[in-house]
């Protein structure tokens, strides 16, 4: 063998055993990267879909009125991503009204997607969820000048009502305390969230029902006299409005933005006893309504769930 065929040969191997040595460092490269970069993914997921959730918390305790949660879990995951869904619900005077659920998808490619809470249907007069059509209960303000809904005044169909279960929206001619609020409701009746309002001449009709207020439900659950706002009561809900201020995701309608507002009135209002509602949402049976029918403390009322009472609930 001559020294030219020699060194061909031995090229040739160096050659071999750099492609085998390139081949073992790819496939080792890939083996490592694959599992980092999957939990580097499910990472960036987790932490999208752990934003999503406090936003959705956020949500839930601020700007859905007199609307329960019945949970809050991820769905549809996959490497991609997947979906935080919540189920929800109104518990009024024993009946279980099933509401809309809230779905959104989140991705540690694009993050999370942002769409609102609580999406309406409506007619001249008055607006439905969206996914079950149940009546929503509206508020209203005086300042408005276009209104995208006229007041509505319920209360005197309500009082002329028998054997029936009712949640209607009481808006106020001035804003009240909580306790000039349970002064001013008869025996039998109960608040459950109480409405801030808006500034300006904000349309409350034109939000979606995104409305930022304050539920006493807990106080009800417990047994607790509802008489007397505490602060503990209101502390949580001072500190979510603190919160909400702060969040880069703001909402905004027309002029109007929603959690902007709810910075300003948490500037305003620290403390439970000088907490001022433009109104309420109340519950109870129709003939407890009837001594409200000529409230002239009430600007406008609008009824949301109605049925007739039954043994059963």
């Amino acid at each position: 063998m001559n020294e030219s065929k020699k060194f061909r040969q031995l090229a040739l191997r160096m050659k071999l055993r750099r492609w085998i040595v390139t081949v073992l460092i790819a496939v080792i490269v890939v083996l490592v990267a694959i599992p980092v970069t999957y939990k580097l993914t499910q990472m960036r997921a987790a932490k999208v879909s752990t934003e999503i959730m406090r936003d959705m918390e956020m949500n839930d305790q601020l700007i859905s009125p007199n609307i329960e949660v019945s949970d809050q879990y991820l769905g549809n995951t996959s490497v991609l991503g997947g979906q935080v869904i919540s189920h929800r619900y109104k518990e009024i005077e024993g009946y279980r009204v099933p509401w809309s659920a809230v779905t959104r998808d989140y991705s540690w490619l694009t993050g999370g997607s942002r769409s609102l809470s609580n999406a309406t249907d409506q007619n001249e007069a008055s607006l439905y969820d969206r996914e079950t059509e149940q009546k929503i209960p509206m508020f209203f303000n005086q300042r408005a000048t276009r209104p995208n809904l006229k007041a509505t005044h319920d209360l005197t169909k309500i009082a002329q009502a028998k054997n029936a279960v009712v949640e209607i929206a009481l808006t106020f001619d001035r804003p009240l305390t909580y306790q000039q609020v349970q002064a001013k409701l008869p025996a039998g009746l109960h608040s459950q969230w109480y409405w801030i309002g808006v500034s300006g001449t904000a349309d409350p009709t034109a939000m979606d029902n995104n409305l930022l207020g304050l539920s006493v439900k807990d106080k009800i659950k417990h047994h607790r006299l509802p008489e007397r706002l505490t602060q503990d009561d209101y502390r949580s809900f001072y500190q979510g409005l603190k919160y909400a201020a702060s969040h880069t995701s703001n909402i905004v309608f027309d002029d109007f933005s929603l959690y902007k507002y709810a910075g300003q009135y948490a500037r305003r209002y620290s403390t439970a006893n000088r907490a001022k509602f433009a109104g309420v949402i109340v519950t109870g049976n129709s003939e407890d309504f009837r001594s409200l029918s000529k409230a002239n403390w009430i600007y406008a009322s609008s009824a949301g769930f109605f049925k007739q009472r039954t043994a059963i609930k």
